[in-house]
């Protein structure tokens, strides 16, 4: 009798062990299968986010409504109270004109140069130093600056782009580049503004073009291209960053 108790009690000990390595087993299984769940919508979420889609873009694009308008140069503190850098530069296959300044945040004073090239010669043919004092620029040599700018204005001055005026504009073209993190898009546009910014025909198609890249949130920068396909080139660029002097 004592010897089937013992039997008994042994048989029971196997069939508890047997029951709780079940229970284990099931149990990592389970985890094993919420943590591949959890993988899984990751991935899946990860998917969902098209960075080569238009409305993706344009989300980020959207980003220059912070500068364009800003007639008052003055009021970019408002959006970059470290300072900022603004750049611009209009060129074909002989000359370039660049104007680049640099808003101090210390001394609050918005100052730059104006830069004529001659790029057959490779030379610099006109630097004029530029400073901008109650909505105005200031050059040193007030006569040549408007023999060689045009524009007397930065196209911020004048445009304005948001969400809802990208997503009516007739899409060119537009990518992402996952390594370096840039990104562009473009548009076929008649532009009353532009076309009267660069002194053009009132019904003169051109190409507007934005491009930046993913940086850290409070880094902004952007550029502006126009080109009308007359042989001339046109950037603007404003950044919270350094521009190297537009270079």
């Amino acid at each position: 009798m004592l010897l089937w108790y013992t039997i008994s009690e042994l048989g029971l000990a196997i069939l508890l062990n047997i029951i709780n390595k079940e229970r284990v087993m099931k149990k990592r299984i389970f985890l094993t299968m919420v943590l591949l769940g959890g993988l899984i919508m990751i991935g899946l979420a990860g998917c969902g986010e098209n960075k080569n889609s238009r409305e993706w873009i344009e989300n980020k694009v959207s980003e220059v409504s912070r500068v364009y308008p800003t007639e008052n140069l003055f009021d970019l503190f408002k959006q970059f109270p470290e300072g900022f850098e603004v750049y611009q530069v209009y060129m074909n296959d002989k000359v370039s004109i660049k104007i680049y300044l640099t808003g101090n945040s210390q001394f609050k004073t918005i100052t730059g140069k104006l830069i004529r090239k001659d790029l057959k010669l490779e030379k610099k043919t006109d630097i004029i130093d530029v400073n901008y004092i109650e909505k105005r620029f200031i050059f040193s040599d007030e006569e040549r600056a408007k023999e060689i700018w045009d524009f007397k204005g930065f196209l911020f001055q004048e445009l304005t782009i948001n969400k809802s005026i990208l997503s009516e504009f007739k899409l060119e073209s537009k990518s992402y580049n996952s390594v370096t993190n840039g990104f562009d898009i473009s548009y076929s546009v008649n532009n009353p503004i532009l076309n009267k910014f660069f002194k053009k025909d009132g019904f003169k198609n051109g190409i507007l073009e934005f491009g930046s890249s993913l940086q850290s949130n409070d880094y902004y920068y952007y550029s502006v291209v126009v080109d009308y396909k007359d042989g001339y080139y046109f950037r603007e660029t404003v950044s919270n960053g350094e521009l190297n002097n537009g270079e």
